[in-house]
């Protein structure tokens, strides 16, 4: 299938990782958000328990003088003799009025601790109807948070830590189809859609965040192709209707990721040198490729239906290819040695080759010769493409020693 000849390897699962620049931003703001009304709030815990251990610390001052100026005595906790004193406080020390702070804080009000004088029952009455307040913003600001941050995650402005994964930017017809196809071989996406009602329709093709990412954003701006992590990307395929818009998010990418595989879809099959020149490993021409799969249809019907059956991840029947590695069982045999081999194991069918060619430009300098010749001998380096079953493309990779895609 058509995924299989972009020879991605399979994706990294995503990893917990610091985040940077625009996600960190927006992790720091909804932070903010709920962090504020919650620092208020423990400033002014703090700030009432210091105010009303003062004052009850003062009362027990004047209470002390007065008890021995009038001569009263006490029994237990009877005082007897002192009918001008004021009142005693029951909060001496500075953890009981922080104690009494957090039951009052929390509503539950034991009643063990509370203050006596005029200044403490005045901080305590503010203290209590701020709180209600506050309590209420900082409710809200959590809420408030807890949706703004759901609602980013849906936009995909929090970034992702995909690895070896591809990036397709643009929801048009073509990433309709390449999206559902790449998915289907168990390749991890991020997608980039200027339209955020794009969104619920991409989400339908896969329902795990583990296996399709999806950002709101401008493909041909870096912070789109930062959150979709273009830097730890195997592949990008830009598919958007526009030409020009093509264009701009190529040449982006290959300033900011040399070594990153760009397959571009064109509308004008005239532009192939344009983007070729400006780095784009593959260029695709979708109008180029149905008018041949019409014509062909034409008068070959059953030969324009195997072609469509196997470029689909779909089907029963895939196209897949091997890199020959050194020491394999394929380094060294002939094709007619691996084709031999395979009819015996019932393996897949092989039917190209390729290796790389220095004087050509296109497909990355790799030369493919369909139908090779059965004396052509093998090398480390090489591809073998096989036709065939998925079971039989694992007999492929079994008995040759060889790995899929390159």
């Amino acid at each position: 299938m058509l995924v299989s000849d972009m020879m991605i390897p399979k994706a990294e699962s995503p990893r917990t990782r610091l985040p940077k620049g625009e996600s960190a931003r927006i992790r720091q703001i909804v932070l903010i958000k709920i962090a504020t009304p919650v620092v208020v709030v423990f400033f002014l815990y703090l700030a009432t328990s210091l105010a009303v251990y003062g004052f009850e610390t003062a009362q027990a001052k004047v209470f002390e003088k007065e008890f021995k100026d009038s001569g009263a005595t006490r029994v237990g906790d009877v005082i007897e003799g002192c009918d001008e004193c004021p009142r005693e406080p029951n909060i001496q020390r500075l953890d009981d009025a922080l104690w009494w702070s957090t039951v009052t804080l929390g509503t539950i009000g034991y009643g063990d601790h509370y203050p006596v004088s005029l200044g403490g029952r005045l901080t305590a009455g503010a203290f209590i109807m701020t709180t209600m307040v506050f309590i209420a913003i900082v409710l809200s600001g959590i809420q408030s948070a807890v949706m703004d941050y759901n609602r980013l995650r849906w936009l995909g402005m929090t970034g992702t830590n995909m690895k070896n994964h591809v990036i397709v930017c643009g929801w048009s017809s073509i990433s309709k189809v390449a999206i559902p196809e790449l998915l289907a071989a168990g390749r991890q996406v991020a997608v980039i859609c200027e339209d955020q009602n794009d969104i619920s329709l991409i989400k339908e093709l896969c329902d795990d965040d583990s296996q399709l990412f999806i950002t709101i954003g401008d493909p041909t701006a870096l912070p789109a192709l930062q959150r979709a992590n273009h830097l730890d990307a195997h592949t990008l395929i830009i598919a958007t209707p526009e030409d020009t818009t093509n264009l701009i998010s190529s040449l982006n990418v290959r300033a900011n990721n040399p070594g990153l595989r760009i397959i571009v879809y064109v509308q004008r099959p005239e532009l192939r040198t344009t983007f070729s020149a400006s780095g784009v490993t593959y260029v695709a021409s979708p109008f180029e490729i149905g008018g041949r799969l019409v014509a062909s249809a034409a008068f070959e019907p059953e030969v324009a239906h195997l072609v469509d059956t196997m470029t689909s991840g779909l089907s029963d029947c895939d196209i897949q290819q091997f890199t020959v590695t050194e020491g394999s069982s394929a380094e060294g045999m002939t094709v007619s040695e691996i084709r031999k081999e395979m009819i015996i194991n019932d393996g897949a069918l092989l039917i190209a080759t390729a290796e790389k060619n220095p004087e050509k430009i296109e497909g990355e300098g790799w030369e493919v010769k369909g139908n090779p010749s059965t004396k052509k001998k093998l090398s480390a380096g090489q591809i073998i493409i096989f036709m065939g079953t998925p079971e039989e493309n694992r007999v492929v990779s079994e008995r040759l020693g060889v790995q899929q895609g390159r």
